[in-house]
C-alpha cells in the first residue's frame, strides 16, 4: 500500500477516489429520480343491495384502526368493512328520521371513531358511533343561513374534532364543532380566489389546512377560511382535471384528487406540485369508471370508490429504483502536484545500501586477530531489519570509510536515529489510517442523511 504526502498531509489514494465519488454524487443528486407508483392490492363489491354490494358507492373514509366506511348512496345506507374488504356492519334506510337517509354523500370519521354523514337530500349532517348508533344531527332545513344547507356533499373532520361541510349549492364551506354548533363559513359563487363553482368535497390536513375540490381546480385555505393557494386547470395533463370530485390528505400532507372524468387519481404535495398519477378507463384492476370518493389510511394505503364499477379498490405505494440522469461535469486538475512517496518495504527481503564513516583513535598496537561479527535482528512496527555489525575493526590511526554493499537478503543496520524515525513514521501512518477510517465513516453517515433528506424534500416539494 502506498501513502502520499500532498502538501505535507498524508492521505490514502483510495480515499481520494472516495471523495471524488462523493463529489460526483452531490452533483448527480438532483438528477436522481425516485418515482412513486401505486399498485393494485385488492377490491371488493358488486352491483346489488346485499351485504358488500353497492348501488353507487360514493363517499369513503377510514378510521384509526383501518376500518373502511362506504356511503352506499342509492341503498341509503353506510357499510363498514375491514381493510381487506370483509363486511363488518351496515346501517341506514331511506327516510327522514334519525338514522335514515335520502341520498347520502360525503362521510368522515374523527379520532374517537365517530362517523359524520352528509345526508344530502335531507339537507343535514348526522353523527353516529362506529357501529351505527345515532348520536346527533344538525341542519335539516334547506336555506342559506348559518347552519343551514343546500344539498351538502363533502365532510371532513380535523384533529380537534371540528367538522367542515362542503355546502355545494350555497357555494361555501361551513365549519362546526363536533356537536354541530356553527363556528365559521367562507366562500361565494364565482371563479376568484376563495370563491367556488361546485365545491364537491373537502379534506383537512394535520395542520388544520383545508382543501376543497371543485371541478377543474383545488383551493387550499387555513382553518378559518383564509385563502392560501390553488392549482389545476381543465384538461388531461398532469395537474389538470376533468371534474375533480374526491379529495384526501395523508399523514405527510400529500393531497390525493379523484379526477373523475379522466378516470384516474392524481397525487400532489401540499403546495400543489404534481407527484404521480395512476388509473385509466375500464373495469380491470387499477382501472376506473367515474370514481368519486377517496381515503388514505395511516399506512398510506389508498381506497377509491370506483362508482360505476360498483366496487372499492385498494392501492399501495411503491418507490421505484432511482434512475440517475446523465450529468456533464467540468473538472480542473492541477498539472503539477508536489508528491513525496513513502513506501513500506516488504518484511521478507530488505535491501539497502548504507555508508558508515568510522574514525578510530591512533594506537601503537594493532589487532591481528580476524574481526568477528555480531548479528542483530531489529523489529519495527512493520519491518524486520537483519543487521551484521563487525565487533572488531582495524585500528590504523586514520579515518576509514566503510561501505557495505547490498546483498539479496541482508542490509546494514540503520542507526538508532533512523530506527526511531521509522518507528515514529509508522505511528503517524497508523494514526492517519485511524483518522481516515473515522472520516470515511462520517462521510457514509452524511451520505445516508443526505439520501433521507432528499427523499423528504422530494415529498415536500414534489421533486422528480
Amino acid at each position: 500500500m502506498s501513502y502520499n504526502l500532498i502538501q505535507g498531509k498524508p492521505i490514502i489514494k483510495n480515499s481520494v477516489k472516495v471523495i471524488l465519488c462523493l463529489l460526483l454524487f452531490f452533483v448527480l443528486v438532483q438528477g436522481v429520480q425516485a418515482a412513486e407508483t401505486y399498485t393494485f392490492v385488492t377490491k371488493w363489491g358488486s352491483s346489488g343491495s346485499g351485504d358488500g354490494q353497492f348501488n353507487v358507492p360514493f363517499g369513503v373514509t377510514v378510521d384509526s384502526l383501518g376500518n373502511v366506511y362506504i356511503v352506499d348512496i342509492y341503498n341509503n345506507r353506510i357499510q363498514k368493512f375491514s381493510s381487506t374488504g370483509t363486511f363488518l356492519a351496515k346501517w341506514g334506510t331511506s327516510g327522514t328520521s334519525d338514522g335514515q337517509f335520502f341520498n347520502p354523500d360525503g362521510i368522515a370519521v374523527d379520532s374517537s371513531g365517530n362517523v359524520y354523514v352528509a345526508d344530502n337530500g335531507n339537507h343535514r349532517i348526522q353523527k353516529f358511533g362506529s357501529t351505527g348508533t345515532f348520536l346527533t344531527k344538525w341542519g335539516g332545513m334547506l336555506g342559506t343561513g348559518n347552519g343551514q344547507f343546500h344539498t351538502p356533499q363533502g365532510v371532513a373532520v380535523d384533529s380537534s374534532g371540528n367538522v367542515y361541510i362542503a355546502d355545494i349549492n350555497n357555494y361555501r364551506i361551513q365549519k362546526f364543532n363536533s356537536g354541530g354548533t356553527f363556528l365559521a363559513k367562507w366562500g361565494a359563487q364565482g371563479t376568484g380566489d376563495g370563491q367556488f363553482t361546485i365545491p364537491f368535497s373537502v379534506a383537512v390536513d394535520s395542520s388544520g389546512n383545508v382543501y376543497v375540490a371543485e371541478g377543474s381546480r383545488i383551493q387550499k385555505f387555513s382553518s378559518t377560511g383564509t385563502f392560501i393557494t390553488k392549482w389545476g386547470s381543465t384538461g388531461s395533463g398532469d395537474g389538470q382535471f376533468q371534474t375533480s370530485r374526491g379529495v384526501a390528505v395523508d399523514s405527510s400532507g400529500n393531497v390525493y384528487i379523484v379526477d373523475t372524468d379522466n378516470n384516474r387519481i392524481q397525487k400532489f404535495s401540499s403546495t400543489g406540485t404534481f407527484i404521480t398519477k395512476w388509473g385509466s378507463t375500464g373495469s380491470g384492476d387499477g382501472q376506473f369508471k367515474s370514481p368519486y370518493g377517496i381515503a388514505v389510511d395511516s399506512s398510506g394505503n389508498v381506497y377509491v370508490a370506483d362508482t360505476s364499477n360498483y366496487r372499492i379498490q385498494k392501492f399501495a405505494i411503491q418507490i421505484a429504483t432511482p434512475t440517475p440522469t446523465p450529468t456533464t461535469i467540468a473538472t480542473t486538475v492541477p498539472t503539477t502536484v508536489p508528491i513525496t512517496t513513502i513506501t513500506t518495504v516488504p518484511t521478507t527481503n530488505i535491501i539497502t545500501q548504507h555508508t558508515t564513516t568510522i574514525t578510530t583513535v591512533p594506537t601503537t598496537t594493532s589487532t591481528t586477530a580476524p574481526p568477528t561479527t555480531q548479528t542483530t535482528a531489529i523489529t519495527t512496527g512493520q519491518t524486520t531489519v537483519v543487521t551484521t555489525v563487525p565487533t572488531t575493526l582495524p585500528t590504523t590511526g586514520q579515518t576509514t570509510s566503510l561501505t557495505i554493499a547490498p546483498t539479496p537478503t541482508i542490509s546494514t543496520s540503520p542507526t538508532s536515529s533512523m530506527e526511531k524515525l521509522l518507528e515514529d513514521q509508522n505511528k503517524k501512518i497508523d494514526e492517519q489510517n485511524r483518522l481516515i477510517a473515522e472520516q470515511n465513516k462520517k462521510i457514509a453517515e452524511q451520505s445516508d442523511l443526505l439520501s433521507q433528506l432528499l427523499n423528504y424534500l422530494k415529498g415536500v416539494f414534489g421533486w422528480k
